[in-house]
């Protein structure tokens, strides 16, 4: 089920999985790239669900100021959304990996559990049955 869609991003909700699917692309930045992750986050909590596939394979690289936007605001919205698991699939450009892994890097201690992954299918799989948490960060 499509909930929101835009010319660099489409979040749905997959059935089978019980999970969001946040898929990018191509670059976006500012209001759109926020609003493409605030959707997700609304269909999260919506759904009342706690899984997200974040497919960021065609994404592109984050601009700094969506970098602090994730830091000081998403990562609370989501959590606070009801996000537990989020298995990131890396973008096949390499400039787009690195700007991903130094994000995601450069937040320290995240509240829930994420798993970067190169394939789709191993994504899915993770998410489909995801190692328990032993307990939430603060």
């Amino acid at each position: 089920m499509v909930h929101f869609q835009s010319k660099n991003g489409v979040v749905s909700w997959n059935e089978e999985l019980q999970s969001v699917i946040i898929e990018w692309k191509g670059f976006a930045y500012g209001q759109e790239f926020q609003t493409i992750l605030l959707e997700g986050a609304a269909l999260l909590k919506k759904m009342n669900g706690s899984k997200v596939l974040m497919d960021t394979r065609n994404g592109a690289a984050i601009k700094a100021d969506d970098k602090v936007w994730i830091g000081e605001f998403f990562i609370r919205r989501a959590y606070e959304s009801g996000l537990k698991y989020i298995a990131l699939l890396q973008p096949t450009s390499v400039i787009a990996k690195l700007s991903v892994n130094r994000t995601v890097e450069g937040l320290g201690a995240l509240p829930y559990h994420q798993e970067n992954f190169t394939d789709w299918h191993e994504a899915v799989q993770w998410l489909a049955n995801p190692v328990p948490l032993l307990s939430a960060i603060s």
